[in-house]
């Protein structure tokens, strides 16, 4: 690895030229396991209480991440016994697309959040019961398919109902100009853009928006 020269990257950003590190740092869940050690110097116990780990997992990501050059040991403290070693990573990584194509990037990561989702999705839908009802497919006003949620008689599931699961699901094949398309894709990030880069209170939930010209 090797840092960018004249670049206006992060201070301390390297660039990444080994495979097996590059898919390491462009992987969202294993960027999160490696965030306590971009942050600044940090033990294994605390990298462990950071990540909601036990010792002996979070002692094997350490392992790990040292066996593939993305984590150097910074110091170590005397104290009685065993001495308390504290390791590091670079605070940015930059990855050339000849090393990791984007094509890769983006499918292991929105494979891995998908599967994701769809535990997440599960158990939101099962905080209610759903005997009695069933599945109507049918048209939509456009004249495309697609499938809404019906009980026996005939009433519909409103998702946005209040009491509903805090969910929304589903691919939709929308009729757009390049103009339209445009905007949408601008109404949609502006949308999350506020929730994004904010130290916020609550719970976390999962939020993933797509948009991509539907060709056969």
């Amino acid at each position: 690895m090797k840092g960018p020269e004249g670049s206006s990257f992060p201070p301390g950003t390297l660039t990444v030229v080994d495979p097996a590190q590059a898919a390491v740092v462009t992987d969202r869940t294993e960027l999160r396991r490696l965030a306590p050690f971009m942050r600044g110097e940090c033990t294994v116990t605390e990298a462990a209480t950071a990540l909601g780990l036990g010792l002996t997992p979070a002692y094997k990501l350490v392992q790990r991440y040292l066996r593939l050059g993305l984590l150097s040991e910074s110091r170590r403290e005397a104290r009685a016994g065993r001495a308390l070693r504290h390791y590091r990573a670079p605070g940015a990584f930059y990855v050339p697309f000849h090393v990791r194509p984007f094509e890769q990037m983006g499918e292991a990561n929105r494979g891995a959040g998908l599967q994701a989702f769809e535990r997440n999705l599960e158990q939101a839908m099962h905080t209610r019961t759903w005997e009695g009802w069933g599945s109507l497919s049918c048209f939509t006003p456009a004249g495309d398919v697609y499938y809404e949620f019906v009980s026996e008689a005939g009433e519909v599931w409103e998702p946005l109902a209040r009491g509903a699961p805090l969910i929304l699901a589903g691919w939709n094949r929308v009729t757009l100009s390049p103009e339209e398309a445009r905007t949408l894709q601008r109404q949609l990030a502006g949308l999350l853009i506020p929730y994004l880069n904010r130290q916020g209170t609550g719970e976390p939930y999962q939020v993933g928006m797509f948009l991509a010209p539907d060709r056969p």
